[in-house]
C-alpha cells in the first residue's frame, strides 16, 4: 500500500470521526435524548410536561403526563434516535473496516 493511500484511509477515519462527534454533540440529537428521557421518567410531578415537539424540534409541545400522547411521543422520538443511532453504527462499522485494511496492508 502506498503512502497516499495509506493517507487517503487515515483521512477517511478522521472524516467519520468527525460525523459521529458532530451527531453525538449536536443540537438535535441531544434535544431529542433529553426529552425522551423527560418523557419517559416523567412519572410524579405536575400534570402536565413540556418537550419539543418530535416533527419540529423548534416547537414545544404540552402533554398530560398519564395521557395515550406520551407513548405516542415516546415512539416518535425512538424513532429519531434510531435513525441516528443507526447512521452512527453505519459510520463506525466504516471506520472499523477502514482500520482492518490499514492494519492488514501494513504488516505485508
Amino acid at each position: 500500500m502506498s503512502f497516499s493511500e495509506r493517507r487517503a484511509i487515515l483521512l477517511r477515519i478522521l472524516e467519520i470521526e468527525a460525523n459521529v462527534k458532530n451527531i453525538e454533540h449536536g443540537k438535535d440529537f441531544l434535544r431529542t435524548k433529553r426529552d425522551l428521557k423527560t418523557l419517559e421518567n416523567a412519572r410524579s410531578g405536575g400534570g402536565r410536561i413540556v418537550v419539543s415537539s418530535p416533527e419540529d424540534l423548534d416547537r414545544t409541545v404540552e402533554i398530560r403526563r398519564n395521557s395515550v400522547e406520551v407513548g405516542e411521543c415516546i415512539a416518535r422520538y425512538k424513532e429519531r434516535m434510531k435513525n441516528d443511532s443507526e447512521l452512527i453504527n453505519s459510520l463506525n462499522l466504516e471506520k472499523t473496516k477502514l482500520k482492518k485494511e490499514l492494519l492488514n496492508n501494513a504488516s505485508i
